[in-house]
């Protein structure tokens, strides 16, 4: 039986149900019937079988995927594919609104980061997601929420896939979290391996993505939202490579972050790692699975590590698990999750993401302001509302499976 939290997650979807799967499947085998009884006809009727068993396999796929679970998130992965290819560029700098805020929700904007030319990153939209009242309280500063989306993938990953712009609405609003900004960039890049850049720089000719993300990106998300620079109060999140490059990159700059969200991580940089750095030795420092038992760690990291439950036995996570008990014996704050049934989809991600920002919320200063239970107000309407069982607090002892 799923927990209170994890059934916010994923609630019923369109695009990932199961009736237009069984109806795209009978269209194809009405197609084919009729095409073999058909005499002129049946060639016609042949190729919309053709087209509805494409339809078919395409939602089937979706279904077991997640990547497309709302209509809503097809706009965001245009937007952000549209940026990449320069066909709808915001100028530089520009802030747009992608989704105004109502009632108990936050707002979703399109941001164009202003990156220098000789970091060699193509155009790109950044997604941020501010909290409800946001506007209400010039004053205050929020926790940052930085996520690293896999690969292939884009910025809009995560808020269409993982559905994070209705889930933090959900989660703030019901009070598990404290308000939080929310703010996912992209991390392709040009080169060699411009599709799986590992969050590194590049030194084969090309993107710079390591120095985007902490001289570029972070300065510029202080400057034009109110985000706190107290790095307690700054989380770091990623899944798949973007798992690994939220390891990687957090485990390195521990001056940064205090709290890391990993999802289904590598131990090393892989393909991609290769193909971004010269040599051997530039591979090595990236490994984190060799490095991990020696690198100077902060008394206070924490760090969350999310496991597709089919991938128990495989090599990735029988990594992350080792990954996970080294930084636990060596003092870190650590919660490992398995996710039964699942495998490495964003489906996945999404079940896990509650749990891994409870884990992140209980890590917060005491001093950050948190919504009690009577003083939490109700998930609008049309909002999946939160179960009535009290949601158990993370725990760094035991893993949850």
């Amino acid at each position: 039986m799923r927990s209170p939290i994890s059934r916010l997650a994923d609630p019923p979807r369109l695009l990932r149900a199961r009736w237009p799967v069984a109806v795209a499947a009978g269209l194809t085998a009405a197609g084919v019937v009729l095409g073999r009884r058909s005499g002129t006809g049946g060639r016609r009727w042949t190729i919309g079988a053709g087209g509805a068993l494409a339809l078919t396999t395409a939602l089937a796929v979706n279904r077991y995927v997640g990547y497309v679970p709302t209509a809503g998130a097809v706009g965001m992965y245009l937007a952000s594919w549209s940026a990449r290819l320069r066909r709808s560029t915001p100028s530089p700098g520009s802030v747009r609104t992608w989704r105004q805020a109502e009632d108990g929700s936050g707002r979703v904007l399109a941001a164009q980061v202003p990156v220098p030319r000789e970091l060699r990153l193509p155009a790109s939209i950044t997604w941020v997601w501010t909290p409800p009242g946001y506007d209400d309280e010039p004053e205050r500063r929020y926790p940052l929420l930085l996520m690293l989306h896999g690969t292939p993938g884009s910025s809009a990953d995560w808020f269409a896939a993982a559905e994070v712009p209705r889930l933090l609405d959900e989660l703030v609003s019901s009070g598990v979290i404290p308000p939080v900004v929310a703010v996912a960039p992209d991390l392709n890049g040009t080169g060699l391996s411009w599709l799986d850049t590992e969050g590194l720089d590049s030194t084969t000719g090309g993107a710079q993505i390591e120095t985007f993300l902490w001289q570029v990106l972070l300065p510029w998300v202080q400057q034009r939202f109110r985000v706190s620079d107290d790095r307690r109060r700054r989380m770091l999140a990623g899944f798949s490579a973007g798992g690994f490059a939220a390891l990687d990159q957090g485990l390195r700059h521990p001056e940064l972050f205090a709290t890391l969200l990993t999802f289904e991580p590598y131990g090393d940089p892989g393909l991609g790692g290769r193909l971004m750095l010269r040599t051997p030795q530039e591979w090595a420092e990236h490994d984190v699975s060799s490095y991990v038992g020696d690198v100077p760690l902060p008394p206070d990291l924490g760090v969350f590590v999310d496991i597709a439950g089919h991938a128990r036995g495989r090599t990735n996570g029988q990594v992350a698990r080792s990954i996970a008990g080294v930084l636990r014996a060596r003092g870190a704050q650590v919660l490992v999750r398995n996710e039964p049934g699942h495998d490495h989809t964003w489906v996945m991600a999404k079940h896990g993401l509650p749990h891994a920002l409870a884990f992140a919320a209980s890590r917060l200063p005491s001093d950050e302001r948190r919504l009690a239970p009577d003083q939490a107000p109700r998930p609008r309407r049309r909002s999946v509302r939160p179960a009535r069982e009290p949601v158990p607090p993370p725990t760094s002892a035991p893993d949850a499976a």
